[in-house]
């Protein structure tokens, strides 16, 4: 089972026994697989989530009779007495959200962080019984801000060159330098550069009119120290661009240092992920990113279309752009 393969400061003790009872209860049901409800169920067990359950009122003999018949009536069972069970893309997508967000504030997975993580899986039983018994992600933040003091200023960490602390803690001075037009952060590949520049060409009215601010790493100046450059504009996000392709998911510094930060943000500031496949790839398997749609179909990557379609893709990027920006507004 996953926990299993934890690395060291990655995951709690707590998460991991959350993780550990859900293969454990699911197997000796019987169940070919582990689901976020199953998860759920857990973490109505966990010392470290009680303190948030006894705040919130939530009644857990309820919760549990209600997960308990959702299970029993909605998975197979298997004929053998020890099944292989497997966990669900919903139960791996909680998991790998949960890690990519606390290694990018340089803290392991808890028990509450995969509780945050499951109110995105919109469309399941846990997170629909959940918001019923009025249990909602903004109470849970609050709780872990709460349960969670800032570092003081003076004994903060200084950014590494690791994804553990790719969101930076920017300074007054540094917040008043910045630009008053929204940042749109281009994430890319340099495998992809035409791709790159031909996007830019059709968001050039936008950035002209100061509607917003494009930014890749292009935008670097000789002397600029680069990876600060990365890190500010990552963190001052409001729209990303993910120009996909088998070189952008090689990456290891757009995995590692690019896309945990912005993952975040999604969750927590509402950045708008905007995810363009260039060319045939692993987007469809990777339980994470296609989470997010994407602007065109995976199935039609962009370099295999006309150059007339391909316009056509670059121009509907300028249209979210420009539809997100309106609804800011109001």
């Amino acid at each position: 089972m996953p926990t299993s393969k934890n690395k060291a400061g990655i995951i709690s003790k707590s998460a991991e026994s959350v993780l550990h009872d859900a293969f454990v209860w699911a197997r000796q049901s019987r169940h070919k697989i582990v689901t976020v409800e199953g998860m759920l169920l857990a973490l109505l067990d966990s010392t470290e989530a009680k303190p948030f359950w006894l705040q919130n009122g939530a009644e857990i003999g309820v919760f549990k009779a209600s997960l308990i018949l959702w299970l029993e009536n909605n998975i197979e069972k298997s004929d053998a007495p020890d099944p292989d069970t497997q966990p669900t893309l919903s139960f791996q997508r909680v998991v790998q959200r949960a890690i990519m967000r606390e290694q990018s504030l340089g803290q392991p997975v808890s028990s509450l962080s995969l509780l945050s993580a499951i109110f995105s899986e919109k469309e399941s039983f846990a997170t629909t019984l959940l918001t019923d018994h009025k249990i909602t992600k903004y109470s849970l933040a609050s709780f872990i801000a709460q349960d969670r003091p800032s570092t003081p200023p003076s004994k903060a960490k200084q950014p590494t060159h690791s994804a553990e602390h790719a969101v930076p803690q920017p300074t007054t001075s540094r917040i008043s330098q910045e630009p008053a037009s929204p940042t749109l952060f281009i994430s890319y590949s340099h495998a992809d550069d035409d791709c790159l520049n031909r996007l830019l060409v059709h968001l050039k009215p936008l950035h002209r009119s100061k509607a917003i601010a494009c930014w890749s790493d292009k935008s670097i100046r000789a002397g600029d120290k680069w990876r600060q450059e990365i890190r500010k504009n990552l963190s001052g996000a409001k729209i990303a661009v993910l120009l996909i392709s088998a070189d952008f998911l090689a990456s290891d510094f757009i995995v590692e240092d690019e896309l945990p930060p912005l993952l975040v943000q999604a969750e927590s500031k509402g950045t708008l992920i905007l995810p363009v496949i260039l060319k045939p790839c692993g987007f469809s398997r990777d339980p994470v990113l296609s989470s997010f749609q994407a602007v065109n179909d995976p199935a039609l990557p962009l370099l295999g279309l006309s150059h007339i379609d391909q316009e056509a893709v670059y121009n509907r990027i300028a249209d979210h752009v420009t539809q997100e920006l309106s609804m800011s507004r109001k």
